[in-house]
C-alpha cells in the first residue's frame, strides 16, 4: 500500500525511520540530529534517542534496585504527559473564551442556479460549492416556494431532457418527440384534393362553453395494441365488416378518462381522429359511456389528405362559417403535422403507447386550465409553446438554441 503526500509516495512501513523524528503538531519529518525530542515546541518521537534498558548491566544489580529505577522513569515519563496534556487543554480553553464559536445557517444564494437547474455535464464538485454559501444567523433560507422553477408545460421537460441527456425513459422519448415535432412542422405539403380549400364543416354546438378542445386519440389518449395477446387495459370488439370482427387490446393512457371528465366542466370536448370510425367509435364508447364528455367524434373522413398522403386536421373547416373562431379553439396531437395548417392551434403532447408511469395529462390538464379566460388561445399558445420557433429551415439545432436561449446537444 503506497500513500501520496505532496506528490511523492512513501510505503506505510517507510514512514518512520530509525534516523527520523516525526514532529506530530506541525506534521513533518527532520532528521534525528536537527531536533531534540525534550524541546518544547510540540511531541517529538526519536527512536534513535531512545535507549533500551542494558540487561548486561542488570545482572550487576539485584532486583529491587532495578524495579524501582524502572519504575521511577515510567512515574516521570507519566508526569511529563499529563504536564503536556494539561498545559494543551487550558490553551484550548483560553482560545474558546476570548473567541467563542459562531452558529452558521446553511442558506440558498438567491444569485446562483439551485444545482437541481445546473446541468449534470458542467456540474463539477467545485460548482456545486459554488451554488452554495454560508449566511449569517439573522438571513432566513429562502423557502420551498421562492425557489420552485416556473414550468412550462412540455418545453420544461423537453429542455431538462437535452441538458441532463438522460437515458429514462421520459427523457428519451423528449429527445425523440423533439426530432418528430421539428420534421412535421417543416414539411411542405398541399391537400391531395383542391377542393379541401373551401371545405367545411358545421358543428353545432351542444353547449356554450367558450373554448372548445379537440383532442386526437391514439397515442394520445389511448393506445391500440396490433395483437390482443400483449397486455392491455381493455380488448374492444371492432366490426372491421359485416362478416369480420377483430379484437383489439386497448391501453388506456393515465388520467384520460378523470382529465376529459374535468375538462368537460369548463371545454366542449370533441375527438377529432385519423382512425376509422368502426374502430374510433368502440373507444370513444368506452371513455365516454354515458355520451356526457364528448360532445362530437371526427374520424379520417373529417380529415385533410396531402400530397404525401398524410392524414391532417385542418381546424379552419369548422371554423369558417360556423359558430366558433380560430381563436377559441386548441388541437391536442401527438403528431404536429395534424395542426400544422393552424400550428399556434397545435398544443403538443408526448405519445403514449403503454407506459403505466406516464403523468403527461396532469401537466396538460393545468395548462389547459390556465387558458380558461383567454382572448385568444392562439396568442396563450405562442407565448408559451413556442410552436412557431420550430419552422427553420436551418435545423433541429437552431430551433432548440431559439427555444431555451443556448446551443443543446443533439442526440
Amino acid at each position: 500500500m503506497s500513500l501520496s503526500r505532496n506528490g511523492s509516495k512513501f510505503s506505510r512501513h517507510d514512514r518512520i525511520a530509525n534516523s527520523q523524528i516525526i514532529d506530530l503538531k506541525k506534521n513533518k519529518m527532520y532528521p534525528s540530529s536537527s531536533k531534540n525530542s525534550d524541546q518544547p515546541g510540540g511531541f517529538f518521537l526519536s527512536l534513535a534517542n531512545m535507549k533500551a534498558p542494558d540487561y548486561g548491566q542488570a545482572q550487576l544489580l539485584n532486583n529491587d534496585t532495578l524495579k524501582n529505577k524502572i519504575k521511577e522513569k515510567r512515574n516521570q515519563k507519566s508526569m511529563d504527559n499529563d504536564s503536556m496534556l494539561n498545559k494543551f487543554v487550558t490553551k484550548v480553553e483560553t482560545k474558546l473564551i476570548s473567541s467563542p464559536l459562531k452558529k452558521k445557517v446553511i442558506a440558498i444564494d438567491p444569485k446562483t442556479d439551485m444545482p437541481t437547474q445546473i446541468k449534470p455535464y458542467s456540474l463539477t464538485p467545485q460548482s456545486r460549492l459554488q451554488s452554495f454559501r454560508i449566511a449569517s444567523p439573522s438571513q432566513k433560507p429562502r423557502s420551498q416556494s421562492q425557489n420552485k422553477r416556473n414550468e412550462i408545460y412540455y418545453l420544461s421537460k423537453l429542455q431538462r431532457a437535452f441538458d441532463a441527456n438522460g437515458s429514462d425513459y421520459f427523457s428519451r422519448m423528449y429527445r425523440e418527440h423533439f426530432h418528430q415535432t421539428y420534421q412535421g412542422l417543416n414539411c411542405r405539403f398541399q391537400p391531395q384534393n383542391n377542393n379541401d380549400y373551401n371545405r367545411s364543416h358545421k358543428l353545432p354546438k351542444k353547449h356554450q362553453r367558450q373554448l372548445t378542445l379537440f383532442f386526437d386519440l391514439d397515442e394520445t389518449l389511448v393506445h391500440c395494441n396490433e395483437t390482443p395477446s400483449i397486455p392491455c387495459d381493455v380488448i374492444l370488439e371492432i366490426n372491421v365488416s359485416k362478416h369480420q370482427i377483430v379484437k383489439a387490446g386497448i391501453n388506456v393512457r393515465p388520467y384520460a378518462k378523470e382529465m376529459l371528465k374535468n375538462l368537460s366542466n369548463y371545454f366542449e370536448i370533441i375527438v377529432f381522429t385519423a382512425s376509422h370510425s368502426c374502430y374510433a367509435e368502440k373507444v370513444c364508447n368506452h371513455l365516454d359511456p354515458d355520451s356526457t364528455i364528448i360532445s362530437h367524434r371526427l374520424f379520417r373522413e373529417s380529415c385533410t389528405q396531402t400530397n404525401t398522403s398524410l392524414y391532417t386536421k385542418d381546424l379552419r373547416i369548422f371554423c369558417d362559417n360556423t359558430n366558433r373562431q380560430l381563436s377559441q379553439v386548441a388541437l391536442i396531437d401527438n403528431a404536429s403535422y395534424s395542426y400544422a395548417w393552424q400550428i399556434d392551434n397545435g398544443i403538443p403532447i408526448l405519445p403514449f403507447y403503454d407506459n403505466k408511469e406516464d403523468r403527461e395529462l396532469i401537466e396538460l390538464e393545468k395548462y389547459l386550465k390556465n387558458m380558461i379566460g383567454t382572448s385568444d388561445i392562439r396568442e396563450y399558445n405562442r407565448n408559451n409553446l413556442k410552436l412557431h420557433l420550430f419552422v427553420d429551415q436551418r435545423g433541429p439545432y437552431k430551433v432548440l438554441e431559439n427555444l431555451f436561449g443556448k446551443p443543446q446537444q443533439l442526440l
